[in-house]
Parts: C-alpha cells; sequence; structure tokens
C-alpha cells in the first residue's frame, strides 16, 4: 500500500463572522443609560402633559417651525411623544410604558437577569391595556385618562357585549390578574 501523504497546503477558508445581536457589557452600559434617561424624558413629559396638553394642541404639526414654542417641559419632542402616548394612545397608562423603559436600562446597566424583565414587559402591557380601556368609560369627560385605543377598545366592547359585560370582563381580568401575578 502507497502511504498517502497528508496534505500540507492549507485549505483557503473565508471566516465568515455571524451577526450576534448579543450585547457586550460596554453596549449594555450605554443602552441601559440611555433607556434609563428616555424613561425618565417619558415621564417628565409626560407630567407636563396633564398640565399643557390643550396649548400644545396646535404645536404638534409645526415640529420643524422653530418660532412656535411648546409648553411641555421637554419641549417640543415631549408635546409631540406625549399626544402620541397618552392622548392618541393608552391614556395615563401610557406612564407604564415610561416605567418599563426606565427598568429596561436599570437592568440593562446593572446586567440583571433578563429574565424577570420579560415578565415585568409581559405583565405591564397587560396592566397598559386594562387599564386603558377602564379609563375608557370615563373618556367623554376625560379624554385623558383612557386614551383612544381605551376609548375605542371600550366602545367596541360596550358594542359587543354592553356596559356590564365590559364591566364584568374588566372585573374578571383584574381578578385573574391579582390571583395569578400577585398571588392573592
Amino acid at each position: 500500500m502507497a502511504n498517502k501523504k497528508a496534505s500540507t497546503k492549507k485549505k483557503s477558508t473565508t471566516n465568515l463572522k455571524k451577526a450576534s445581536f448579543k450585547l457586550n457589557r460596554q453596549q449594555k452600559v450605554v443602552l441601559g443609560s440611555f433607556l434609563m434617561l428616555l424613561g425618565l424624558a417619558l415621564f417628565i413629559a409626560f407630567i407636563s402633559f396633564l398640565f399643557n396638553w390643550q396649548t400644545d394642541q396646535s404645536t404638534l404639526g409645526e415640529f420643524g417651525n422653530r418660532e412656535i414654542v411648546a409648553r411641555n417641559w421637554m419641549s417640543k419632542f415631549g408635546a409631540i411623544i406625549s399626544d402620541f402616548f397618552i392622548y392618541d394612545g393608552f391614556g395615563v397608562a401610557a406612564f407604564i410604558f415610561a416605567a418599563l423603559i426606565t427598568m429596561t436600562g436599570v437592568y440593562l446597566f446593572f446586567a440583571f437577569k433578563m429574565k424577570n424583565l420579560f415578565k415585568f414587559w409581559f405583565w405591564g402591557v397587560l396592566m397598559i391595556l386594562w387599564w386603558s380601556i377602564f379609563f375608557g368609560f370615563f373618556a367623554l369627560k376625560f379624554p385623558l385618562l383612557g386614551g383612544r385605543v381605551g376609548f375605542e377598545i371600550n366602545d367596541y366592547l360596550t358594542d359587543y357585549i354592553g356596559a356590564i359585560g365590559t364591566i364584568l370582563l374588566l372585573t374578571f381580568l383584574m381578578i385573574a390578574y391579582l390571583v395569578v401575578r400577585l398571588k392573592i
């Protein structure tokens, strides 16, 4: 038998690195601090919106016009983002969004386990929807409470299961939340 000599030539291989979306420690600190500050900015803008939303309605379409000044404490950015989340969105339940974004920043900044964060987001989004629908009952007197989402979902539920059915559904969902999430 003939001895086969091992080929000493190296095969040219191209090492293509696969895209990785895993963040290193520096990226987590930077992203975490950004999210913490963004959550704080949203919280400040939302609070200011509760006081200045009627006067800032005329500034929403004038983002590029530097002569028009918004009364929101976060200026035009605060007026627009608050109008989106509170008036056109989920009402005062939008404050939960600010808390969730801030909490995400804290989890990234301090390198806490992300498993717990996903649980907070899941229950937080459910609570945003619940509070928005609940406050949607009062939308005619206080439009900021439920926002457009709360008003529309409440209107839809009222059309199909009635006001009493909507109250019973919300009561059931709150009981389920208290039992499953808070273990009461």
